[in-house]
């Protein structure tokens, strides 16, 4: 307890003006390879944290747990690239190079990490050689060879008539918000757009701004999540790296909205373009008059920093993020409060997703009703898609919601690039439900998906084609499950390495015993990762029982 109130009393109350203990330790990894005790009391001295915080700190983030040697080389994971190569791809790199995973050689040369993703999930599998890249036919070959190549960044494209994601941005609607309208109206126009975040949980944007700008409070913050971490999503890749200017354009609107002067991007470092991209679309910003204080001569003032996360999935949880971005270990809250009352720094603080921040913008350009008429289906706006490359034409596409998921699979993606039938597809990231083949006419919207034990999600969608072994994909999941728990509370962190146990075992998987324990993590988990991780699993027992061994 202690130890806790400490923390508590040590948190940065404002501006990110001096280094975190997550950037001063990954900036100890990058010079020596590894951190050492003396590099713990260290960063606890110069921040204020106590020892025993800075240490969990250290053991947390898989960038700073993993020993790097001078060629750093990092094979992803996730479950595109099982979709690719059932894993062998991995188990081939390690013994190509000589070093196992999580290991680097007595003379330090060269070490070798797994990581979940890449964001390159379009061209499948994945490694990351340095600070390069590498993706597709011949990646294993080239980086044996020590020449890997950086991999192609994935196509982008709409079906809708207007195009609202998949242009750039120009600050617009951020312009005609601030000259012309209260910062009341716009909310209201938020509000009446019936913007659902497109992160996961689908919780209306403008219920959450609304919270936050009537909580009393000397400051008030926006927080953009770019720690997209779903396995098989790369739509906020694609969004920071080539349409900076969108979201930092999105999140100066939600700043006027609540009365917030400044804006945190939390990104993923195993995306090394996104943070040099948004901060060069930050600088424009600034030198427009865009960014700063005064804006356009409206009396509003709006920054935004970008801050580089250290590797943990879980830190997409909008909680365990805020706790990130304090440079503490990224472990889930329970709630409430909730962050829109007492987020970061103590102060109300919106988290959104980044594609939703990106759809900002042309609300206020356009309107509500010009939004909400973007899609026939039940949900108003557009919404990114992203498929892997089992599909002819992987990319990023701008869809309607309503559009059925069969058509986005054959017509849209093209079908399998081997010209064979589909299994199944999992749609927006590990927590997700997987939809098998016969019921692929399911209309993709909230309300249907979740009818059938799916989820919108980030947008993700991932085939699997016949040769799929279902209980190694069970297999997979649960292992990544176990792996990103962040170990807080103890149905997650205890009842994901059983489940997988079970599954990874060579016996036929009790399944009433399997199906309590599932149950037991839906309803005693602090959080959605243990909370969601059930969801594919009932499907795989529901649809492809034989193939489970179920006994």
């Amino acid at each position: 307890m202690m130890s806790a109130n400490l923390v508590e009393l040590t948190r940065r109350r404002g501006a990110a003006s001096t280094p975190t203990a997550v950037e001063l330790l990954a900036s100890a990894v990058a010079e020596r390879g590894a951190l050492t005790d003396e590099d713990i009391r260290a960063v606890a001295a110069r921040t204020g944290l106590p020892e025993a915080a800075v240490h969990g700190v250290a053991t947390f983030y898989d960038d700073l747990r993993a020993p790097r040697g001078a060629r750093h080389v990092r094979v992803c994971t996730g479950t595109a690239c099982f979709a690719a190569t059932a894993g062998t791809h991995v188990e081939a790199l390690a013994e190509g190079l000589g070093v196992a995973p999580g290991e680097r050689t007595a003379d330090g040369g060269l070490s070798l990490a797994e990581t979940v993703c890449l964001g390159f999930c379009h061209s499948s599998p994945a490694i990351r050689d340095g600070e390069t890249i590498d993706a597709g036919p011949g990646v294993l070959q080239r980086v044996l060879a020590g020449a890997a190549t950086s991999a192609p960044e994935p196509p982008a494209r709409s079906i809708l008539p207007v195009p609202v994601l998949t242009e750039p941005g120009d600050w617009s609607g951020f312009r005609r918000a601030v000259t012309l309208r209260s910062s009341g109206d716009l909310l209201a126009e938020v509000r009446e757009a019936d913007l659902r975040g497109r992160g996961g949980a689908g919780f209306p944007a403008g219920r959450k701004w609304e919270f936050a700008a009537t909580v009393p409070a000397e400051r008030r913050y926006v927080v953009a999540n770019g720690d997209e971490g779903d396995p098989g999503s790369y739509i906020d890749k694609h969004l920071m790296e080539r349409s900076p200017a969108l979201l930092l354009e999105g999140m100066a609107l939600a700043g006027y909205a609540i009365g917030a002067s400044e804006g945190f991007v939390l990104v993923r470092s195993e995306y090394p373009a996104s943070r040099p991209a948004l901060e060069a679309a930050a600088r424009e910003a600034r030198a427009a008059g865009l960014l700063g204080t005064d804006i356009l001569g409206s009396g509003f003032d709006f920054d935004v920093t970008v801050v580089e996360s250290a590797g943990s999935y879980v830190v997409g949880e909008e909680t365990a993020l805020l706790a990130c971005l304090e440079g503490l270990r990224g472990t889930v809250s329970a709630r409430p409060p909730f962050p829109a009352e007492h987020g970061l720094f103590g102060m109300p603080t919106v988290v959104n997703n980044v594609e939703t921040l990106c759809s900002v913008p042309y609300i206020a350009q356009h309107g509500a009703g010009a939004y909400r008429a973007l899609s026939p289906g039940e949900s108003a706006g557009s919404k990114l898609v992203c498929f892997n490359e089992r599909f002819a034409r992987p990319g990023v596409v701008e869809v309607p919601f309503g559009i059925r998921v069969r058509e986005l699979c054959d017509e849209v993606a093209g079908g399998l690039a081997d010209g064979g039938g589909l299994k199944a597809v999992q749609i927006g990231g590990p927590l997700g439900g997987i939809l098998p083949a016969g019921l692929l006419d399911t209309p993709f919207d909230f309300a249907p998906l979740a009818a059938e034990g799916c989820m919108v999600g980030h947008g993700s969608i991932i085939g699997f084609d016949e040769a799929t072994d279902m209980r190694e994909l069970a297999r997979h999941l649960l292992r990544f499950g176990a792996d990103e728990s962040c170990g807080k509370c103890f149905p997650c962190r205890i009842g994901l390495e059983r489940a997988h146990a079970m599954v990874a075992a060579d016996a036929p998987v009790d399944r009433e015993r399997l199906e309590a324990l599932l149950e037991t993590l839906e309803l005693g988990s602090l959080c959605a990762h243990g909370g969601g991780m059930p969801a594919p699993i009932r499907s795989l027992i529901a649809h492809f029982p034989q193939e489970l061994g179920l006994a």
